[in-house]
């Protein structure tokens, strides 16, 4: 659960970064496929949320619900405020020194104008997403924004959500579980082509309808499917049939059957509803993301659930190892930061290219790992010493 938070944030990189892969890579049939497979990243997102979901009901549904009162509501918030906003505050304070040095290098006032300071404390809050607006500052961390809203919804509905798991049949979960999907499932398929979810006739969608139905639906689709497996499970070890499911690859059948729907969907859009002002082809690459692509929701859920139950799944092995645990780690310093990381190695791309550098393979394949390698620098020297030392300052009665 943790590795395949590293695959989730990578596959955002690749949504924002496919326009220099097909600058790298030269148009033809396999840059197409991988195209297709990297347009539709900004899906990464809807996995965390439905993850976010699924681990904080396995982790701390026990927990508030054993003397639930207001503390352990507040107690939860903090630590999840912990977890988040240090770093997403640190990181706009990136951007800005960024819009500031661009400025005086350039000369151009616009990068100035990016530096709002009204939009600054709508994201200081973590209020950046509630409300119809462009994505400015660091762009991506409307989702954050948007995580703040399920926690808020957990925290008030984590007593509900015991009472549900202690009445509730398997076919009751299952079938809410469907029923949270099928908001989304249409509403992104209604969309335009290439909105990622957030864009309705190019004007941002949040509170107004679109980020309550995508978040709060996929967050508590993980947290049911969490009861669902919590409650299951040990019947099905003594019945026997867990152990022989278990054999069968399913996590790695899971991941795969995702990847074929979403290019399926890719090379045979249904319905070709381009979002207006947006270029459909690169270098004749075709870079939409068809919406309905949201199609593979279902899968996610699967995956999810066959990498909790399948251990020896060669994906969960695969998962499992030191590298992709230590990237899990720094996946959200490195979901938060490529942005900018991004926009730092195409303007040195430009300059090296001027003076004859290095193939854009290799700027690409440097502007990862120097993504990668900011991302370990803030975890380790940010994020996780924030975070211990925000704990610390919480009582010791209202943690959970």
């Amino acid at each position: 659960m943790t590795g395949i938070r590293a695959l989730a944030a990578f596959w955002v990189f690749l949504r924002h970064f496919r326009t220099e892969i097909v600058d790298a890579l030269g148009p033809g049939p396999f840059t197409q496929l991988v195209i297709h497979i990297s347009s539709a990243g900004y899906l990464g997102v809807d996995l965390f949320f439905i993850l976010s979901g699924f681990i904080l009901t396995y982790t701390h549904l026990s927990t508030m619900t054993t003397g639930y009162g207001w503390r352990k509501a507040v107690g939860f918030l903090w630590l999840r405020l912990a977890r988040v906003w240090p770093l997403t505050a640190f990181v706009l304070m990136l951007f800005g020194a960024y819009f500031i040095a661009q400025a005086l290098t350039s000369g151009d006032p616009s990068y100035l104008a990016q530096a709002d300071p009204g939009r600054l404390v709508m994201h200081l809050t973590l209020l950046n997403g509630w409300f119809p607006s462009t994505l400015d500052w660091n762009g991506v961390d409307w989702s954050v924004s948007a995580e703040w809203m399920a926690y808020l919804t957990f925290a008030v509905g984590v007593v509900g959500l015991s009472r549900f798991a202690a009445v509730a049949s398997r076919r009751v979960m299952i079938t809410v579980i469907v029923l949270l999907m099928l908001p989304v499932l249409i509403v992104g398929a209604s969309m335009q082509d290439d909105t990622i979810f957030l864009f309705s006739n190019d004007s941002y969608v949040t509170a107004a309808g679109v980020l309550p139905i995508r978040v709060l639906g996929e967050f508590w689709i993980g947290a049911v499917l969490s009861l669902l497996l919590r409650r299951h499970l040990g019947a099905a070890a003594q019945s026997g049939v867990a152990g022989r499911w278990r054999r069968v690859p399913l996590a790695s059948l899971s991941a795969a059957a995702a990847i074929v729907v979403l290019l399926v969907v890719a090379y045979n859009d249904p319905l070709h509803f381009m979002r207006a002002g947006q270029q459909e082809f690169h270098d004749g690459v075709d870079m939409i993301a068809p919406a309905e692509s949201i199609v593979v929701l279902p899968l996610f859920v699967l995956l999810i659930a066959t990498l909790a139950v399948c251990p020896r799944d060669p994906l969960s092995r695969l998962l499992s190892t030191r590298p992709f645990l230590l990237a899990g780690r720094a996946s959200f310093a490195f979901y938060l930061v490529h942005p900018l990381v991004i926009g730092a190695g195409l303007l040195a791309a430009s300059v090296l290219h001027a003076e004859s550098g290095p193939p854009l393979l290799v700027v690409g394949l440097g502007t990862a790992a120097a993504a990668w390698f900011s991302a370990w620098i803030l975890w380790r020297f940010i994020e996780e010493p924030a975070r211990k030392l925000l704990r610390r300052m919480l009582p010791a009665h209202i943690r959970v």
